[in-house]
C-alpha cells in the first residue's frame, strides 16, 4: 500500500455527525480533510460500519448545519475515511469557510493577548 493521496489533506478538527442509511448515528470529529472527503474519528470505538456503506455527514459551520451524502471508503482502528458523494464543491466551500473563520478567530484572540 502506498502513501499516495489523490487530494491533498489538511489538518482540521470539527465536531461532526454521521448518520448511516439505516439510521445508525455516530458523533465524532474530523482529523484530516480534503476537497472530497475527510477522516472521521468517532467518539466511541464500537462503530458498526462497513466499507461501501452510504449515509449523510452533518457539519456545523457558524450558525448553519450542512449535510452531505457520503460513502465509507476505508475503515481503520482509529476511524473512517469518508468520501463526499454528492456536491463535493459545496463540501469544499463549507470546509474552506470554516477553516477561514477558525483562523480569523485565532488571530483575534492573539491580538487580545
Amino acid at each position: 500500500m502506498s502513501d499516495y493521496r489523490e487530494k491533498e489533506r489538511y489538518t482540521h478538527n470539527k465536531n461532526l455527525r454521521l448518520q448511516l442509511s439505516d439510521d445508525r448515528t455516530y458523533y465524532g470529529s474530523s482529523k484530516d480533510v480534503s476537497l472530497t472527503g475527510l477522516f472521521f474519528v468517532p467518539e466511541r470505538h464500537d462503530v458498526e460500519a462497513m466499507i461501501g456503506e452510504r449515509g449523510t455527514l452533518y457539519l456545523r459551520s457558524g450558525e448553519e448545519t450542512h449535510s452531505f451524502a457520503c460513502q465509507i471508503v476505508r475503515k481503520t482502528l482509529d476511524g473512517l475515511a469518508i468520501q463526499i458523494t454528492d456536491n463535493p464543491a459545496k463540501f469544499g466551500m463549507a470546509i474552506s469557510h470554516d477553516v477561514f473563520h477558525s483562523m480569523l478567530n485565532r488571530m483575534r484572540d492573539k491580538e487580545k493577548e
